[in-house]
């Protein structure tokens, strides 16, 4: 079992080369800065969207009934 993980990562490292002569070009940077922004304003919307069906599931079980059946919500 040890070898079927040890020897292709062995293989692995003495295949891959020690040095890499390659250069990052401008546009990559730019690429990877709108990756990030979109994923950090995908995740923000996400949580704002379970937030917002948290506080509705929230207020459905704090509503209460008035002696007249008019419909009062605590806060």
């Amino acid at each position: 079992m040890r070898t079927a993980i040890v020897l292709p990562v062995v293989a692995a490292v003495l295949v891959t080369p020690t040095e890499a002569w390659a250069y990052v070009d401008p546009g990559t940077g730019s690429y990877l800065f709108q990756l990030a922004a979109a994923g950090a304003l995908a995740g923000l919307y996400t949580l704002r969207m379970y937030w917002q069906s948290v506080k509705s599931i929230v207020r459905r079980l704090l509503k209460r009934r008035n002696a007249d059946g008019s419909v009062r919500t605590q806060r």
